[in-house]
């Protein structure tokens, strides 16, 4: 059964309250504060989960992994090429797969083709894209840090006059995802979730019960 963040969350506040501090009833943590760590145990759990599926040659990506952005081309005309900048920065993956497709708006259908970092080192200068012969004359796109480049610059009417293109990634930043929107989580991630919080909280706590006790020294 899917869930959301807000139900994780209030989970997550109601066990804290129940079990982890039962002896100070009056110490309430506030919901937006435990939403936060929700989203970062979320990221944690599922990056795991990617990583790990990916390792054992399966591509069976959770849906909530892969979001969508639209990002507007710049031209490099000097160079021959565009590029964009990632919105978000993808999971670490063989062959650059935390990019999962890039197409422009008007063709979503025939996206452009991914040239791994491999190949980006073994043919040099790829701008134009003259050295990669599987392009057979089409649009490719390579990664260099948080920029994007195409090897036409696709700006240009010639090559489609494109101004924003659409990037799926494989990203694990779930504040993009409303308190309310559906995560098709399996139980299993969700209780995975659920512990990773709670003893998020429960760290965090204890630091501070530390460091008063330091400062009262």
């Amino acid at each position: 059964m899917a869930t959301t963040k807000n139900k994780i969350s209030e989970q997550v506040q109601r066990l804290y309250a129940r079990f982890l501090d039962k002896n100070n009833p009056s110490d309430i943590i506030d919901i937006r504060e435990v939403t936060f760590i929700v989203e970062q145990s979320i990221n944690k759990v599922l990056k795991l989960q990617v990583a790990d599926s990916f390792k054992a040659g399966m591509y069976d990506v959770p849906r909530c992994n892969l979001i969508e952005y639209s990002c507007a081309v710049t031209a490099d005309s000097p160079n021959n090429r565009a590029y964009i900048t990632l919105p978000s920065i993808p999971l670490t993956l063989p062959m650059d797969m935390g990019i999962w497709s890039i197409a422009a708006l008007t063709a979503a259908r025939t996206p452009y083709i991914p040239i791994p970092a491999q190949d980006v080192l073994v043919f040099g200068n790829i701008s134009d894209g003259a050295n990669v012969s599987y392009l057979e004359g089409q649009v490719g796109y390579y990664v260099q840090g948080k920029l994007v480049y195409f090897t036409k610059d696709i700006t240009l009417a010639g090559n489609g006059s494109i101004t924003t293109v659409k990037a799926n990634l494989l990203v694990s930043d779930f504040s993009v995802l409303n308190g309310n929107d559906l995560l098709p989580i399996s139980p299993e991630v969700e209780s995975a979730v659920i512990l990773d919080a709670l003893q998020t909280i429960s760290n965090g706590k204890v630091a501070q019960a530390e460091l008063a006790v330091k400062q009262q020294q």
